[in-house]
């Protein structure tokens, strides 16, 4: 285990002499799943008492991307982050009117530039370093529906834990 800190709900339910090798996390705040990859078999927990378990022998893992509707999102987005970024720049300098024989200058309160810029650099971060793909976890004769609980989502930031994570897994299953 190294200095891995396993919680007592999830030591309780290893065989003896099972060891934990690795643990990913994932999920949304709301929704948080470990999973556990152990020298013997693959746990997943979704709480405390609330767990699955399944054989290295019976199952695979493959990683697979998101399909074309998600890269169109993120190209919008991306877009979208550019057009706030620039609209806050544009609000904050203020475009120059002129009316003839005299000059109007309109600018927006600093605050309003800031607040367009913040959420532009947010879109632009969120769409770069959003989920691109998964870990599908498979085990012979599960169906699909039953699958989705063995999804592990990896961003293009800190997907390296999840990459070593999906190694032990496809290692101790023999499919590497």
């Amino acid at each position: 285990m190294g200095n891995m800190k396993i919680p007592k709900w999830v030591e309780e339910q290893l065989l003896e002499g099972e060891e934990v090798i690795s643990k990913i996390s994932s999920g949304s705040r709301l929704n948080m799943v470990d999973y556990y990859a152990t020298d013997k078999r693959l746990l997943r927990f979704s709480g405390k008492t609330d767990y699955e378990v399944l054989e290295y022998d019976k199952l695979s893992i493959a990683f697979t991307k998101y399909g074309l509707a998600t890269g169109i999102f993120r190209i919008f987005s991306l877009l979208f982050g550019l057009f706030c970024i620039s609209l806050g720049i544009l609000t904050f300098v203020g475009p120059t009117f002129h009316t003839g024989t005299s000059t109007l200058r309109t600018k927006a309160p600093f605050e309003v530039s800031l607040l367009f810029c913040g959420i532009g650099f947010f879109v632009i971060l969120a769409a770069i370093g959003g989920r691109y793909g998964y870990y599908q976890i498979e085990e012979q004769g599960v169906d699909s529906k039953e699958l989705k609980k063995w999804r592990i989502g990896r961003t293009r930031w800190g997907g390296g834990k999840v990459d070593r994570f999906a190694k032990v897994v496809e290692e101790r299953s023999g499919r590497s």
